[in-house]
């Protein structure tokens, strides 16, 4: 391939021989064909790498690179070779849809500023999928705009890996992936966006997300919830300098996790409010709870963290009718 790519697609994979295949096809037959491929082999055993190299014989976008030191060396090692402006996210158990990258690199032509660009997703195969699954990804794919996506940053990891393209320079600029006993992915959203970066999600399903039980998020230990909420709090004093005092909007299990996290960090929590009546008056850990009243970030910064279902957007709006504006007075948590 002479000149420069539009797009790097940066593929690792390891013992895929199953899925691989597939996942290559539905980048070959995308109808922007200005990409690159680099196909990164992470110690496979299976016969995924002989299937990656014929691929890269058969076709010279495609390129086979050696890793061996798991996902982050191997998505680092990607970065590290890629010529083109963007970088497109694909695993090797996924399928891209025919537009993904024409539609993604356009809204990059369309707004210079953004950082990411990712799409809606849809999870398959549907025998797979769990109730909370099917939760996650119904809020994921509404989570579209730069502003609820940043808004949405210490609740859950608003984007799905596989689905983002990023601008290659800001990914570079903080480091590629960053290996630590963490969610990688998660990580990077944070680091990327707490520097000022944006994104956004083409609101199409432009990516069809294998749900599998060997995916990495249901059995790596790095992806478990504490090492999510461990990443979380690694990155609220960006936000949120220490002993800055706090109030938690639910006192129900999401509130408490929070407030103990809180506490061995060094942030004082002032009270909870709940909208259970039997919460009243009880002291949680030694925090009173009380009723709702108008929310006043004169007594501490308010986390939205409620649990059930569509609880912490209730407040989130309520903070907002009050006058409170996200990053200066809340934050929604979970």
């Amino acid at each position: 391939m002479s000149g420069r790519p539009r797009v790097s697609v940066v593929l690792p994979f390891r013992d895929a021989a199953a899925t691989l295949p597939a996942a290559l096809d539905s980048i070959t037959a995308q109808t922007l064909d200005d990409w690159e491929g680099l196909l990164i082999d992470d110690g496979s055993s299976d016969g995924s790498a002989a299937l990656a190299d014929a691929r890269a014989a058969a076709d010279p976008r495609w390129r086979l690179l050696r890793a061996g030191g798991g996902i982050v060396d191997a998505l680092n090692r990607g970065i590290a070779a890629a010529r083109a402006p963007l970088i497109a996210r694909m695993d090797a158990d996924d399928v891209a849809l025919p537009q993904r990258l024409a539609r993604q690199v356009a809204a990059f032509d369309a707004d210079p500023a953004l950082t990411v660009v990712a799409c809606l997703v849809e999870a398959f195969p549907a025998a797979e999928l769990t109730d909370g699954m099917r939760r996650y990804i119904d809020w994921l794919n509404g989570v579209v705009s730069p502003a609820a996506i940043r808004d949405a940053l210490f609740v859950e990891s608003p984007i799905a890996h596989p689905s983002a393209v990023i601008r290659t320079d800001a990914l570079r600029a903080v480091g590629g992936y960053r290996a630590f006993d963490g969610p990688e992915d998660y990580d990077l959203w944070l680091r990327l966006l707490l520097d000022g970066g944006r994104a956004v999600k083409v609101p199409e399903v432009l990516l069809r997300w294998r749900e599998s039980p060997r995916r990495l998020s249901r059995v790596d230990p790095r992806c478990h919830r504490r090492r999510f909420l461990a990443t979380k709090l690694a990155h609220l004093p960006r936000v949120l300098p220490p002993e800055t005092p706090v109030q938690i909007w639910g006192a129900g299990p999401t509130g408490r996790l929070w407030a103990r996290a809180l506490a061995a960090h060094d942030y004082p929590v002032h009270r909870f409010y709940d909208v259970v009546p039997k919460r009243w008056g009880r002291r949680i850990d030694g925090i009173p709870v009380q009723r709702p009243a108008a929310p006043d970030p004169a007594h501490g910064f308010l986390l939205a963290a409620a649990g059930t279902p569509g609880a912490r957007e209730q407040i989130q709006a309520w903070f907002v009718q009050h006058g409170l504006r996200p990053w200066e007075h809340f934050l929604a948590v979970a």
